[in-house]
């Protein structure tokens, strides 16, 4: 029977080492004084997604290995479950968004629609969602001098 637990991990992977290929070939930046090239961000969340794949076969196989005879036999998982469809649904329409209006508005959208679409009613989680995107955009924009898309509409 097919495990999400180890398809998913192991599908990241083979993609994430598809990435680290591409990546390499990145353009510098165009600023001169850049303190970062294009390919910096790119390569450390591939090597990260790789990292925690790895450690979540890793948990599972343990898991595995750990079963009592005496403890309940756990229930199958579906191999797509809906949540994991809205998760992938959420991502498209980030990146599309992102292409249309911009990395500033689209993750402004993007992060409240999620906390409005989970009923999250602390204020302070959404505070800290715009907080986190004005955060990334300065740092990008002023520290890295690494400009995100700006949409069509700019």
């Amino acid at each position: 029977m097919f495990n999400r637990n180890v398809i998913f991990p192991s599908i990241i992977i083979v993609f994430s080492a598809l990435a680290f290929a591409v990546i390499t070939q990145f353009d510098k930046p165009m600023y001169q004084d850049a303190s970062v090239d294009a390919k910096f961000f790119p390569m450390v969340i591939v090597i990260v997604q790789i990292v925690i794949c790895i450690i979540l076969l890793m948990q599972h196989k343990y898991k595995q290995s750990h079963i009592d005879e005496n403890s309940p036999v756990p229930k199958d998982e579906p191999l797509v479950s809906k949540m994991s469809l809205f998760g992938v649904a959420f991502l498209l329409g980030y990146a599309l968004l992102i292409s249309v209006i911009g990395y500033l508005y689209a993750s402004l959208a993007a992060f409240i629609f999620y906390l409005l679409y989970f009923k999250i009613k602390k204020p302070l989680y959404y505070i800290v969602a715009i907080v986190f995107v004005l955060a990334v955009y300065y740092l990008f924009g002023e520290v890295f001098y690494i400009s995100l898309p700006e949409g069509l509409w700019s």
